[in-house]
């Protein structure tokens, strides 16, 4: 299914919604209403393809709603989960900053709208604005630094505690308190959990068996509940 471009949305609304992220919230109100009009919505289905990995596309994209993972694909087939991005968060930034293809897939985990910014429009103010360049390092910066410490998992800890991160860190973002537990609003399948843990969906699913029989978590289908969060910290310490 092709996406679908709104144009209902008059400049000041889309003002309003640049205003509300954070990395634009500094400029002027004349400047926000220039690159508004330029703007443009997009809504995608349910796991539709926003953009694939080499697309030549530079624009930066703004989750007005919904949820977006971020993945990559080998040439035999398996896949990477690399993050998942939700309403406020922004995708596009690396293509938008060295004008070069982009470097993941990205597609709707729900009914997803996005604010684009064509990076032609938006180059212009960012060479006049030194704190948001600086802001939108910060984010590379962290992101560099997630990729450092996955590397780092990978090579020193076990199934164990990286999965127990993985689900720790699920928790903080999309957990909902339950009277039995944590609960992670996102839907995951135990390959998506393979793919953010770089392990076998085979390993992961025998962990989270045993996890299940000792009461530190329960699962049914894509969806999750902590049971023992005091027991999942406990394994993401593990070392061995």
């Amino acid at each position: 299914m092709a996406r679908s471009r709104t144009t209902q949305k008059n400049p000041q609304s889309k003002t309003q919604l640049l205003r509300n992220h954070f990395l634009l919230t500094q400029l002027a109100d004349s400047d926000l209403l220039k690159i508004s009009r330029v703007a443009s919505l997009e809504r995608y289905d349910r796991d539709q393809s926003i953009f694939f990995q080499g697309d030549r596309k530079t624009d930066l994209m703004i989750i007005v709603s919904g949820r977006v993972k971020l993945g990559a694909t080998s040439t035999d087939g398996r896949e990477l989960l690399a993050s998942i991005l939700e309403s406020g968060e922004m995708l596009g930034e690396i293509s938008v900053i060295d004008g070069r293809p982009r470097s993941y897939d990205a597609t709707a985990l729900a009914p997803t709208e996005l604010l684009i910014v064509h990076r032609q429009d938006l180059i212009p103010f960012l060479k006049t604005r030194p704190e948001i360049c600086i802001s939108w390092l910060a984010i590379l910066c962290e992101r560099l630094r997630r990729s450092e410490r996955l590397v780092q998992e990978t090579v020193f800890l076990g199934v164990e505690a990286r999965l127990a991160r993985q689900l720790i860190g699920l928790a903080k973002a999309y957990g909902r308190k339950r009277d039995n537990g944590i609960f992670l609003d996102v839907k995951l399948t135990q390959h998506d959990l393979a793919n953010l843990v770089g392990k076998t969906r085979e390993s992961i699913n025998k962990q989270l068996c045993k996890w299940r029989r000792q009461g530190v978590i329960a699962f049914s289908g894509k969806q999750y509940t902590i049971l023992d969060f005091g027991a999942l910290k406990r394994e993401a310490r593990k070392t061995t």
